[in-house]
């Protein structure tokens, strides 16, 4: 199942997947700047059974768009639910007229990524997929 939102005891269940995932691809940002950015609603926690993802929209040259912060989940069981939850995500996005998703995986994900429609930027290590 596919939720959306924060609250302190949804963070909670996935906290230790999203720190995880600082330490293979570090942010650029603390946890406390990410719970601070949650609770105000400026970023959007995303999570499955086995999941989590951080997404911040934005706006830019006229185009709504969705920047994926980090993501992370359960070893051995999360890959399948990031897929899936991908391909919803993407359609409430679109239903809500964004133009594009857009982040910079760590090099595991980039042939992946490349097989679900995402396509490198200009910029290194950026993949974007147009809705």
């Amino acid at each position: 199942m596919i939720e959306l939102g924060y609250s302190p005891e949804r963070y909670a269940r996935v906290r230790d997947w999203l720190l995880s995932a600082f330490k293979v691809a570090p942010a650029v940002f603390t946890e406390a700047e990410m719970i601070d950015k949650l609770q105000s609603g400026e970023w959007h926690l995303i999570t499955t059974d086995n999941a989590a993802c951080v997404l911040q929209f934005f706006e830019k040259d006229g185009e709504k768009a969705a920047n994926i912060l980090v993501i992370g989940g359960k070893i051995g069981a999360a890959l399948r639910e990031i897929m899936i939850a991908h391909f919803a995500v993407c359609d409430m996005l679109r239903h809500d007229n964004f133009s594009y998703i857009v982040g910079e995986p760590r090099k595991e994900w980039h042939r992946f990524l490349l097989k679900y429609g995402f396509e490198r930027t200009g910029r290194k290590d950026q993949f974007i997929k147009r809705l």
